[in-house]
């Protein structure tokens, strides 16, 4: 089995490695935990303040994962903010109009070292200097100093919960206190409990506890304008989404390489997801979809268990995750290593469909519905038919693709047409249960000023390519 060559950029390991191996002269330029330079971070937070035009904004970090059995995930939209890896943190963005030196800062709180929990678990990113240069804020500070300088950017002391304002103590700030009252509440943008969640969920509870902290505030969902931040990728941001597209065809073509008959699904996905190991993933993107034969038509099976059969189908469906980055692509391949004419015809269909999605696209101008209705047209016009004399767009029974990024179905509005720098799928599919035939095939793009450009050609989609790539022997390294 073959292995990737390494990229040209150092990869960060943890945030905390930064701290011991950058000196803070150089901290800045070094990258942070999720792979990308901190100026990045910092061009991010000065963007959503400027999208949301005032108010304070409060983003809430992960907790740890249970038990700290299984290893941390920071939250998207808190790494893409910050690019720190540590739970329970906390970021502030306070707007230059509310911060008492009229300069917009950036402040997050993290919890204090603990070393005992560092003994099980490894270093932390603590409070401090140090990290705040590392990561290109303007304070690192404690969890327990968060309600004061909420309450500070509110414009409100921390002695009003026990009834004496600033004006009541002769501060001197009445008249500002005045000017605020005139503004009408502050507003706190920050992430809203979803209904489904219940008054008992950590996002339910952290709302509340807002909520006692700055009772007369306005709160904003700041969930859209973060999403609209996310849904246009930097050139860094590709250079990673690339990485994990390299490593998720090299997993294909590994698992390509072990599909025969009487194998197990679970044998290509171990295949696979050791191709993401060794190629430096840190993580599976989703769960690693492997469906044979009559699983082929579940559009998300994953228990990955039945012996694969000589004339099944396989849809392999996986994505490998780099630094927060998502790849997502599928393919179909024949478990005897040749399809029958039958499963070319619908592969070719597929790929048909596919290719008329990709041609129908027009820079700022489509959306992914657009593209959509193009690989349906295409169907209808096939003389391909079911057992009961039916065109086969009926069998196409999901969406044609979805925004890809921190998220595998990342966040963004799919009513507007694919800007400039969105990357996303196209992955038409055909599943007709009465068969047991399910193809689906999936690709990445990035959308370019002047067309698409296609992240994953390097892995085969055509029948002929798709049969050769089975028959390459695997090597041992």
């Amino acid at each position: 089995m073959s292995r990737l060559p390494r990229p040209n950029r150092p990869i960060a390991l943890a945030g905390l490695i930064l701290l011991a191996i950058a000196p803070p002269s150089t901290a800045r330029q070094e990258p942070t935990a999720s792979g990308l330079p901190v100026a990045e971070y910092a061009s991010r937070r000065e963007a959503l303040q400027d999208l949301l035009g005032g108010g304070v904004v409060v983003v809430r970090g992960a907790e740890p994962m249970a038990e700290d059995y299984f290893r941390f995930r920071q939250r998207n939209d808190f790494m893409y903010l910050t690019g720190i890896e540590q739970p329970d943190a906390l970021l502030l963005l306070v707007p230059e109009g509310l911060d008492p030196e009229g300069q917009a800062r950036s402040v997050v709180f993290l919890p204090p070292r603990n070393p005992f929990a560092e003994r099980w678990s490894g270093p932390q990113v603590v409070p401090g200097e140090e990290t705040a240069r590392a990561f290109g804020l303007d304070e690192a500070l404690p969890t327990a100093d968060f309600e004061a300088r909420l309450a500070e950017a509110l414009g409100r002391d921390a002695a009003e919960e026990g009834g004496e304002s600033d004006a009541d103590a002769g501060t001197g700030d009445a008249d500002a206190d005045a000017e605020a009252e005139a503004d009408g509440p502050a507003t706190i943008y920050t992430h809203l409990p979803p209904r489904r969640d219940g008054e008992g969920s950590p996002e339910a509870r952290f709302r509340d506890q807002l909520e006692q902290l700055s009772p007369d505030a306005r709160f904003e969902e700041v969930s859209p304008s973060i999403a609209s931040l996310r849904l246009i990728k930097s050139d860094a941001e590709v250079v990673l989404l690339r990485r994990a597209i390299d490593i998720t065809i090299e997993a294909h073509r590994d698992a390509a390489r072990v599909i025969e008959p009487g194998t197990h699904e679970y044998e290509a996905q171990g295949a696979l997801e050791y191709a993401f190991t060794r190629n430096g993933a840190q993580r599976e993107a989703f769960a690693s979809i492997v469906g044979s034969g009559p699983n082929s038509v579940v559009l998300h099976y994953n228990a990955n268990r039945r012996r694969m059969e000589d004339g099944d189908l396989v849809v392999i469906d996986i994505g490998a995750e780099f630094d927060y980055y998502a790849a997502d692509l599928t393919r179909t391949y024949p478990v005897s290593g040749r399809f029958t004419d039958r499963q070319r015809e619908v592969y070719q269909l597929v790929l048909d469909a596919q290719r008329a999605a990709e041609s129908a696209f027009e820079p700022g101008k489509t959306t992914i519905n657009d593209l959509h209705q193009a690989a349906i047209a295409r169907m209808k016009e096939s003389p391909l038919r079911d057992s009961q004399g039916r065109t086969l767009e009926r069998y196409f029974v999901h969406g044609l693709g979805h925004w890809l990024g921190m998220d595998v179905h990342d966040v963004g509005d799919y009513r507007r047409p694919i800007p400039e720098g969105a990357v996303f799928t196209i992955e038409p599919g055909i599943y007709i249960p009465e068969e047991s035939l399910g193809v689906r095939i999936e690709d990445d793009y990035l959308a370019a000023a002047d067309g698409l450009v296609k992240l994953s050609e390097a892995l085969p989609s055509e029948p002929d390519e798709v049969e050769a790539m089975m028959a390459v022997e695997v090597s041992a390294e």
